[in-house]
């Protein structure tokens, strides 16, 4: 008997269930090839919908998603990343890293060709706490630090990441390819223009999406590189 047939029958779990999840979540990879296949809407809702069952802070569920389905607006939105990318990359200090911002400005703006953008934008968010260090972040020097810990990782970001993850495995289980993009940040200012994006929600990642035109095969470190258990 496997350690999860054990743990499975002493915890009431049912098999199937987690070697079900194992096997979703192994096979899903980052598509960057698509058919030009239209996808249903109803595809989408339900896994915009599943990501909105994602955890998040305070249960302030302050993300919002847009999909894209219309080719010029995807179009002018990958303009806009590649533009600001050929920028950068034309920068003297750019010389350094020659190598890869070739690979990088290359890369940029492949999304134009995926039949589906869901950008995914969050809200601002504040718990008590957060509330208390910003009105003594002034004078306060150990809130300001502590203000810095929280900025590192901002709640909102966290809790808009987790439903993006969630996303990408339940459009991987109804079929589709997608994947995460934060890249487009570097337009942040003009998608959310193209999107007319409220003024009180932010731009946080790009999901391409659509049948996938390709299998890509990758691995990951061991989980020792991972994992660290603390007695």
């Amino acid at each position: 008997m496997t350690f999860f047939q054990t743990v499975s029958l002493k915890k009431g779990w049912k098999e199937m269930d987690i070697e079900a999840l194992e096997r979703l979540i192994k096979s899903r990879r980052s598509i960057r090839k698509w058919k030009q296949d239209d996808v249903p809407d109803e595809l989408l809702k339900k896994a915009v919908e599943l990501a909105t069952w994602a955890p998040n802070g305070g249960n302030f569920q302050g993300w919002r998603f847009i999909a894209v389905k219309n080719r010029e607006i995807i179009r002018k939105m990958a303009d806009a990343v590649q533009s600001v990318s050929d920028k950068i990359a034309s920068q003297p200090e750019a010389m350094s890293w020659q190598e890869d911002m070739n690979r990088y400005r290359k890369n940029a703006s492949f999304f134009r060709d995926a039949p589906v953008c869901i950008g995914v934008f969050s809200g601002a968010y504040q718990s008590p706490m957060d509330k208390v260090l910003v009105a003594r972040e002034s004078f306060d020097p150990e809130a300001r630090e502590i203000l810095g810990f929280r900025r590192f990782a901002p709640t909102a970001i966290q809790s808009a990441s987790a439903a993006a993850a969630t996303m990408l495995l339940a459009l991987h289980q109804i079929g589709l390819g997608a994947i995460w993009l934060a890249s487009p940040l570097l337009a942040k200012q003009e998608i959310e223009t193209i999107l007319n994006v409220p003024a009180e929600m932010g731009f946080v990642c790009l999901i391409a999406v659509g049948y996938p035109d390709e299998s890509p095969q990758k691995d990951r470190k061991p989980i020792e590189q991972a994992l660290k258990f603390v007695y």
